[in-house]
């Protein structure tokens, strides 16, 4: 019996630890996320958000979705970012928009994800379960800013989802549009997708209907 106590003394002061309390408190207020891989941790994460600026560093293992589950699309709406990656990596790793996010933390979770990368090129996949469907494979657009000689770049994107297309933008310039009957899964939970190795700084994320 003393054993047991003892073992029960031991397990809630680890949970009351400073370590663990830090851990806890690594994402803002409101904020969720996911990671791909089960062995990413958020100590390997610093996610802060100073005057609207959204700033990400993210460890070897820590791709992930960020998001708040109040942010939910509907309807005609624009999901927004400009994204600036801060250095360079060591092999293009991506980073963008999600809209239609459901089942979040869940085995059935769904999103539908528009990326871009160092190289100047974007993608579009949806994601369902453990699969991903590619919708637009990896593309060089001169839409795209690719980094510049000081291992920096920035770029504004946005999802614009109409009555009647899915558009992809970057900069301004639409990179792809789809009828909105192929992609009828663009209504749920909106928000970020950062793969690992990034820093990043990101500005007017924001979510807007145009109804």
């Amino acid at each position: 019996m003393r054993t047991h106590i003892n073992l029960v003394l031991v397990l809630l002061a680890l949970l009351s630890s400073p370590a663990l309390a830090q851990e806890n408190s690594k994402l803002p207020a409101g904020w969720e996320m996911r990671f791909d891989h089960p062995s990413a941790s958020l100590s390997n994460v610093k996610f802060t958000i100073n005057d609207k600026q959204y700033h990400f560093e993210a460890g070897s293992r820590e791709a992930a979705i960020y998001y708040k589950p109040a942010m939910t699309t509907s309807g005609s709406y624009t999901l927004q970012g400009t994204f600036t990656q801060l250095q360079k990596t060591g092999h293009p790793e991506a980073y963008g928009l999600f809209v239609g996010g459901k089942n979040l933390q869940g085995a059935k979770q769904e999103y539908l994800y528009f990326l871009i990368r160092q190289d100047g090129k974007y993608l579009i996949k949806r994601r369902t379960g453990s699969d991903t469907q590619t919708i637009n494979n990896w593309m060089s657009s001169d839409a795209v800013k690719a980094l510049g000689d000081d291992g920096q770049s920035t770029n504004a994107l946005e999802i614009s989802c109409g009555k009647d297309a899915v558009k992809f933008i970057a900069n301004g310039q639409v990179l792809k549009s789809i009828p909105r009957a192929q992609l009828n899964y663009v209504e749920g939970i909106a928000g970020l997708r950062i793969n690992h190795h990034l820093h990043l700084n990101i500005d007017n994320f924001d979510l807007n209907s145009m109804e």
